[in-house]
């Protein structure tokens, strides 16, 4: 398999997962976003900027279906992820599992801060997800300020959001096959071994 259907596969693979997985998450009334799975899994699998425009075709989708055109700004939450798991994952153009929970870390926090910080930004802290709202309400009712609130109902669900993806991709990356997990130049390598 040439490169290019390796990345072609991948990333339509990946624009599917987070469609798929978001739509299944809404239905169900799971705590968790999963439209960043896709995304993830094309910036482990092969680099930052697959991921990138994974995401990008994954928040466009979301703003014309479900939301509106103003929650496109909420890219620089996909985008950061790509980044995130494609810069800390990746040493050599291999995938460096030792970084899964330092990198799982930094996802929970800059995906989190920044989806609260947009949130605040473009709507007053008005959040969407159910789960979220649920854990602002608590925030709110105990006395916490509606912008640390905000905070909280966002983050506790990236917890969960992370977690949920990281098992999600762990699972997938055990099924694929080999032409797609490995570059054709590192499955020779792996063949003549």
């Amino acid at each position: 398999m040439s490169n290019k259907t390796r990345y072609l596969i991948i990333m339509v693979l990946g624009v599917v997962m987070n469609r798929l997985l978001y739509v299944l998450s809404m239905h169900f009334g799971l705590p968790f976003w999963l439209d960043m799975s896709g995304t993830i899994l094309a910036a482990l699998l092969l680099e930052p900027t697959a991921g990138l425009l994974v995401g990008l075709v994954n928040n466009f989708g979301l703003a014309v279906f479900n939301y509106s055109s103003s929650s496109l700004i909420f890219y620089a939450v996909s985008a950061a992820a790509a980044l995130v798991v494609g810069v800390n994952m990746r040493r050599n153009g291999q995938i460096d599992w030792k970084q899964t929970v330092p990198t799982m870390g930094l996802l929970i926090l800059v995906t989190g801060v920044l989806s609260a910080l947009l949130s605040i930004w473009q709507t007053g802290g008005t959040l969407t997800h159910p789960w979220e709202v649920y854990f602002y309400d608590l925030a709110i009712s105990a006395g916490v300020p509606w912008v640390l609130a905000c905070f909280i109902g966002t983050m506790v669900i990236k917890v969960f959001d992370v977690i949920a993806t990281a098992g999600i991709i762990a699972l997938l990356y055990f099924v694929l096959p080999n032409s797609l997990k490995y570059p054709p130049e590192t499955l020779m390598e792996k063949e003549k071994v």
